[in-house]
């Protein structure tokens, strides 16, 4: 996962954006520094990535204009596709800056996001469901993409890779085959995974079973953010997610897939494992500001404010739209226009 983004002239920070938790700044005074003195040595070794403690450092100069590019990763990520996209962002910057560099107002790095935005999508971050068949890992993948509920379960023959969008960040999302004839496929899937999702049914012999799917990220994703979503809490041979937390010693959140209300909690959960917040994306904050809103526009209408309920539904369109969720916003926006209609008409 494309975590930060910098760009520095000297020691200066010219541009910095982050998608999600990484290097704090003194961390990364800390390793600019580092790779400072690596530069410096002359060992004739040109330095173009570099690990430091969980996270891949990738970075590009130019040394006319003494500029460092970095960007900041997954330390499983695709090393080559990154290199590749920050070549694109230090062509972009100098063609776009480059003559103007000395003088160059801060402010206009704005300027740089839309670029950065399309890197991100670029670079979409691999998020894979594991769990054997019938423990309800595509409803999971459904319940995540807002798409249809299956009433009946259909087995994923080979697997499912889907595009998700949660607020403004672009995720991979790879559901594939739990059945055991397919299991050859598995260690494929698996790897470049940043973060990998253990579905269970929460019964005994299933989380049990499901070690198996630890002992593969182990071996084939050892770096991903993992953890145990204790599907069908609803039924009553599910063990509590205690318990399966206890049995498996991972993180374990508790899911009922076929309730659509709970596409928010599961958006949390891969926000939680991913180690992004509103506080660290920025991307984000548009869809849980968006989520508060239509929880408060609810209590209103519920305690027939009208005019108050408007406008939480005109705020909840232009989120939408910021979003680029046009169905949503066309439906807000109707619903704001309804009730102002109806206001007038009092």
């Amino acid at each position: 996962m494309l975590r930060q983004v910098y760009i520095l002239k000297d020691e200066k920070v010219m541009y910095n954006k982050n998608f999600g938790k990484a290097l704090l700044k003194e961390d990364f005074n800390k390793l600019y520094h580092e790779i400072v003195e690596l530069t410096e040595k002359g060992t004739g070794i040109e330095l173009d990535s570099y690990d430091y403690i969980k996270y891949k450092i990738v970075l590009t100069f130019d040394e006319d204009l003494d500029l460092m590019f970095m960007f900041i990763t997954d330390i499983n990520d695709d090393l080559s596709q990154t290199k590749r996209e920050l070549k694109t962002l230090k062509k972009e910057f100098i063609d776009t800056f480059g003559d103007a560099i000395e003088n160059l107002d801060t402010s206009l790095m704005e300027l740089l996001d839309p670029i950065i935005d399309s890197i991100h999508r670029n670079l979409k971050t691999k998020i894979s469901l594991v769990g054997f068949s019938g423990v309800g890992k595509t409803t999971t993948t459904k319940l995540i993409c807002a798409s249809e509920i299956p009433s009946v379960h259909i087995p994923t023959i080979t697997g499912k890779i889907s595009t998700v969008k949660i607020g403004k960040l672009y995720f991979h999302l790879w559901d594939f085959a739990g059945q055991e004839q397919f299991s050859y496929l598995w260690n494929d899937f698996i790897l470049g995974s940043d973060a990998v999702l253990i579905i269970t049914d929460s019964t005994l012999e299933n989380v049990e079973k499901s070690k198996f799917f630890i002992e593969l990220i182990k071996e084939y994703a050892p770096h991903a953010h993992t953890a145990i979503i204790g599907n069908k809490q609803d039924l009553p041979s599910a063990l509590p997610v205690e318990k399966i937390e206890e049995i498996l010693s991972l993180k374990t959140y508790s899911m009922v897939a076929i309730n659509q209300d709970n596409r928010e909690k599961m958006i949390q959960i891969i926000a939680d494992i991913l180690e992004v917040s509103t506080d660290t994306s920025p991307l984000l904050k548009p869809l849980f500001e968006r989520d508060q809103l239509i929880h408060q526009a609810r209590n209103c209408l519920e305690n027939g404010n009208i005019a108050q309920t408007a406008d939480y539904f005109e705020k909840i369109s232009d989120l939408c739209l910021e979003l680029g969720d046009d169905s949503l916003y066309k439906e807000f926006s109707e619903k704001a226009k309804k009730l102002k209609g109806y206001l007038s008409n009092q």
